[in-house]
């Protein structure tokens, strides 16, 4: 008989090993799902993030035509 932690309140289950740790994912939501690509992501913002664009032209370039598309698919 296997037992199951989830850290999250059930929104990402684990089967728990003897030792009490984390074993195999079971599932994931997909609101677990956005949650860990939102931190994944958070680094692709801010001054750092800036800096690099400016190191990079071809990056800049992209995130300029990311931004476009962005605020015309969000303002529809």
């Amino acid at each position: 008989m296997a037992i199951y932690i989830s850290p999250d309140g059930g929104e990402t289950v684990y089967v728990q090993k003897k030792d009490g740790t984390r074993g195999k994912l079971v599932s994931q939501s997909q609101y677990a799902k956005d949650i860990e690509k939102e931190i994944d992501e958070a680094e692709m913002v801010g001054r750092e993030a800036i800096k690099l664009r400016r190191k990079y032209p071809t990056l800049q370039k992209a995130w300029d035509r990311y931004k476009t598309i962005w605020h015309i698919v969000n303002e529809d």
